[in-house]
């Protein structure tokens, strides 16, 4: 059963009133009496529910459940708040380039993939997608090479700006021609069972639209823009 986030929330005050169904049945309670009467009992049920979540939320989705905070306490805090929104963050950087090994070894498990003797794992990016995301790492590496070991000793030098300020164009760059040609091909498909919904899912990614950031890249974006291509 998916029980975590929202779900959870809602499960663990139907799992409050059945267990207070069942003492009061059992005559272990009075009929006055709820588990609120008993601090450590609902201390107890709410880390197990809680706990629940955390373990059906790691292997579904990489990450903690959300909302953990008010199963436990009874209320929202704001550290749960910043938990929940890490915790966005990672599913999504799991979910688009970390996700398909782990498609993979439940397809391979659940025996939805028989071993062939091919390479079902052999490289399937593209040389452009290749250098693209190895420029990203160069990239990165420089602005973070400024950072640490900025140009003359200053991070507000003349020299200094003018090399981040180069890099990040570089950067911008690549993004443009990444949102125009690569979306999807980049995200961390599975590679043992097609995805039905594959096809579907990469149409849908090259129309997505930035209404603020395709307004501030769009010259650059026509200059990369392919003409008529497009990924199977």
């Amino acid at each position: 059963m998916d029980c975590l986030d929202r779900t959870n929330v809602v499960q663990s005050e139907l799992a409050r009133l059945a267990l207070e169904w069942q003492l009061r049945s059992s005559h272990v309670i009075e009929q006055t009496e709820s588990v609120s009467s008993f601090p450590l009992l609902r201390q107890m049920l709410n880390n197990v529910w809680a706990d629940n979540a955390d373990t059906v939320s790691c292997a579904y989705s990489g990450t903690g459940a959300l909302k953990t905070d008010f199963t436990r306490t009874g209320k929202r805090t704001y550290m749960g708040a910043l938990r929940d929104g890490r915790n966005s963050v990672e599913r999504y950087v799991r979910g688009n380039f970390f996700d398909g090994e782990r498609q993979d070894s439940i397809d391979l498990l659940l025996g939805a993939y028989r071993v062939q003797a091919s390479r079902p794992f052999a490289q399937t990016l593209s040389s452009e997608a290749r250098a693209l995301v190895g420029t990203i790492y160069v990239c990165l590496f420089m602005l973070a090479y400024a950072f640490f070991y900025p140009r003359n000793h200053s991070w507000f030098g003349i020299s200094n700006v003018a090399f981040v300020g180069a890099w990040c164009g570089v950067l911008c760059l690549v993004f443009c021609v990444v949102r125009a040609k690569h979306t999807a091909e980049l995200v961390n498909w599975p590679r043992l069972v097609a995805h039905p919904m594959r096809p579907q899912v990469i149409k849908t990614n090259a129309s997505i639209k930035l209404p603020i950031v395709d307004r501030w890249l769009e010259p650059s974006a026509q200059s990369v823009r392919p003409s008529g291509k497009k990924f199977a």
